[in-house]
């Protein structure tokens, strides 16, 4: 509702499993319906897209961006604003240094420091060799064998007992007096309820134990120093939600996977 669209089915009504479709009015006023058909995005990936989205900032092919791979992800960590790069010559002109100035310093209640001392080359460095770390991390939890989940193979077994019992209990119906028809009728709701309550249970579980496909990560990474700062860039904005950099309390990364 806050992007302008009016939702048209009850919360209950998206259970992650069934797809949504978009429509618009003849008054031109957008809205979601439900489907009948599974989705083709899972809903905890569609939900972390959008919300990835929404919090990105577009990767300009400006000067700065050109020379580091971190615009646009690295933030003060006091005020939260961007951490914007800039440079400072030697008398000749012959070397040059990169540092980091907040942008929040130049807003209204502007942040508590301008310039910060620690430098863009260390924080490259760092989140670099953060990476890697998270990509072995991933990679060694996909190698390593999971224990059975008893638990969730119980739920679907327990799905499995209720579709029979309301097999057994739909073939009865032809039969059936307005009594039993109406028992039948009661007891198959409760049936259904239990079950989608089952199902979305198993869900959660499956989502919990989702592995990272880890394949697409690697491969540029073991190229890193072949790779454009534009490709740099894209490899670390799909591994990392922020970079927040202080002078007093270092380096925090926030990974989205």
């Amino acid at each position: 509702m806050s992007k302008g669209y009016r939702i048209i089915d009850d919360v209950e009504a998206f259970d992650g499993v069934h797809g949504c479709f978009r429509h618009k009015q003849a008054d031109g006023i957008n809205y979601i319906k439900i489907g009948y058909h599974e989705g083709l995005v899972d809903a905890e990936t569609w939900l972390m897209v959008q919300d990835k989205k929404s919090r990105n900032s577009k990767f300009r092919n400006n000067g700065n961006a050109r020379n580091s791979w971190l615009t646009g992800l690295a933030k003060c960590s006091h005020c939260h604003y961007a951490l914007a790069l800039i440079y400072s010559w030697n008398a000749s002109r012959t070397k040059r240094w990169r540092y980091y100035d907040c942008s929040g310093a130049y807003k209204a209640n502007g942040c508590i420091q301008k310039r910060l001392r620690t430098r863009p080359d260390d924080v490259e460095s760092l989140v670099f060799a953060a990476m890697k770390k998270r990509l072995e991390e991933l990679t060694i939890a996909k190698t390593e064998k999971r224990e059975p989940d008893t638990a969730a193979e119980s739920i679907k077994a327990e799905i499995i007992r209720i579709d029979g019992e309301i097999r057994k209990l739909m073939d009865k119906i032809a039969d059936a007096d307005a009594t039993l028809f109406r028992y039948i009728q009661d007891r198959v709701n409760e049936l259904h309820e239990k079950k989608s309550a089952l199902e979305l249970e198993c869900q959660s579980k499956a989502r919990k134990h989702k592995e990272i496909d880890t394949a697409p990560l690697a491969d540029p990474m073991s190229r890193w120093d072949t790779l454009s700062t534009e490709e740099k860039h894209t490899l670390a904005a799909t591994m990392i939600n922020v970079v927040y950099v202080s002078d007093k309390d270092g380096i925090s990364i926030d990974f989205s996977i």
